[in-house]
């Protein structure tokens, strides 16, 4: 049977989940440093991923090329650089725009994405044999296990059961201990998934009109590929589910890429300039040796800031006695911010802003104690060391240590991809070397993978 249009382009159900695994992408994959899961997660949040009953490697490909031609580039084999930047991003602004999330009851073994946008979790109440999670929210969304009558032993009866419940089932499958069934009925679109363990069974459903499925179709399959139940499954443990809320835009948001969305530039407050750039900015090429991760942050710490935009919070850098970097998703279209460190605070202005590219300059009030200077992007080298020194949900001065992973560009734009963290509240942070120079500002990182962090390169501020 065919499935609609929303759940065919959106959902890898379960042949691709219980087919994805790691030896699976021991071959070539459509994107260099990235791994299946990561992939097909971005595949599927851009609406691209189709179910298939074949080789995962070859779904993953088609789908690849599916966004190739819907963004009107030639089909190749490889996404290039710039096309899995853009792909990610894209995957990531469609994940926060929905505010996906993820629950999880720990003592039941349990979790699933949640869109924390559309619903919210209210309760949990118990039912005959079993706990209902209940969710208030614009879509019918709801997760719920039982016990006592349906384990892996009798999972065959409990399909047969909730096929006759979905009686204009469109598509239906099962394997080994997971079944799924889409219907279509009196205008409304419906996913449902259950998986058996040999203590109790897990399900979890959503459902939306046939308008909301053109704007969030890629839920169905977004649902299908997040839902865990533990090998340890307790269902009858006390429920206590947690749900890590996505921002409400309240502050600043982890998921934001401003840099690599498409979107019309905002524009500019009067007085300020659109290239995000200033000619305050000294570079210096890598020089003498390694310090250790104290002595960067010695070094440097005096120069990160805590950047304050009306109900937002980043970070920034001093790259100069009056001049700060920072993401245009920081300060967003405010021209007035404030600057802050050890409890002292000061006011900055915006003077130069470039939201295209996420770059922008600030000029504080005073004149600052302590600045940096910036690495040429052309002497960056991949598998060096890189220090992140940031403001995270406020927490001023947090440092964190990984590698430079890749360089890359994005519609003329050059970034640093790294493996040291960036946490929420990082934007506008500093990514350092280890002789504490400036590498790139912390900019955004990809929630649906690991480590798949970046920056703007610190020289794309300079202005020549």
């Amino acid at each position: 049977m065919s499935l609609s249009a929303p759940i065919r382009r959106s959902t890898c159900l379960l042949a691709c989940i219980a087919a994805v695994a790691p030896a699976a992408f021991s071959q070539e994959l459509p994107i260099e440093k990235a791994t299946g899961s990561e992939l097909r997660q971005a595949l599927i949040w851009t609406g691209h991923f189709e179910l298939w009953d074949g080789d995962p490697l070859a779904a993953l490909q088609k789908a690849s090329k599916a966004w190739q031609a819907a963004k009107g580039y030639e089909q190749t084999d490889k996404l290039s650089e710039d096309q899995a930047n853009e792909l990610m991003a894209e995957a990531v602004k469609r994940r926060a725009a929905v505010g996906w999330s993820i629950l999880q009851d720990k003592p039941v073994g349990l979790s699933v994405g949640v869109p924390t946008k559309l619903v919210k979790l209210a309760a949990t109440r118990p039912i005959n044999g079993g706990t209902v999670y209940d969710f208030d929210g614009r879509i019918g969304y709801s997760v719920g296990i039982r016990y006592g009558d349906f384990t892996c032993n009798n999972f065959n009866a409990y399909y047969a059961i909730m096929q006759r419940q979905f009686s204009k089932v469109t598509w239906q499958a099962k394997l080994n201990h997971t079944f799924a069934l889409f219907e279509k009925r009196d205008g409304r679109q419906t996913y449902f998934q259950a998986t058996c363990r040999t203590s109790g069974v897990a399900a979890a459903s959503i459902s939306l009109t046939d308008t909301q499925a053109k704007s969030y179709g890629e839920l169905f399959g977004a649902l299908a590929d997040s839902l865990i139940v533990s090998r340890s499954f307790n269902p009858t443990a006390v429920p206590r589910p947690k749900v890590e809320d996505a921002d409400d835009g309240d502050d600043d948001l982890p998921t934001d890429v401003v840099a690599t969305t498409s979107g019309k530039p905002k524009k500019l407050p009067p007085n300020i300039d659109g290239e995000g750039k200033t000619p305050r900015i000294e570079l210096q090429a890598r020089d003498g040796e390694d310090l250790t991760t104290r002595e960067v942050f010695d070094k440097v710490s005096g120069a990160v800031y805590v950047v304050k935009a009306q109900h937002k919070m980043g970070s920034g850098v001093a790259i100069s006695d009056r001049e700060l970097l920072t993401n245009c998703h920081v300060v967003d279209e405010s021209p007035n911010v404030t600057i802050g460190r050890d409890k002292k605070e000061q006011n900055a202005t915006v003077v130069s802003m470039n939201a295209g590219a996420d770059r922008c300059v600030l000029r504080a009030e005073n004149k600052l104690p302590s600045w940096v200077k910036v690495r040429p992007y052309d002497d960056i080298k991949v598998g060096e060391r890189a220090i992140t020194v940031g403001t995270p949900q406020g927490l001023e001065l947090t440092v964190a240590e990984g590698l430079v992973s890749s360089k890359r560009t994005h519609k003329g734009s050059k970034l640093v991809q790294t493996s040291a963290p960036i946490s929420h509240g990082s934007s506008g942070g500093g990514l350092f070397d280890a002789r504490g120079e400036l590498l790139g500002i912390t900019t955004f990182y990809f929630a649906g993978g690991q480590n798949l962090n970046f920056a703007v390169a610190a020289e794309e501020f300079a202005k020549k």
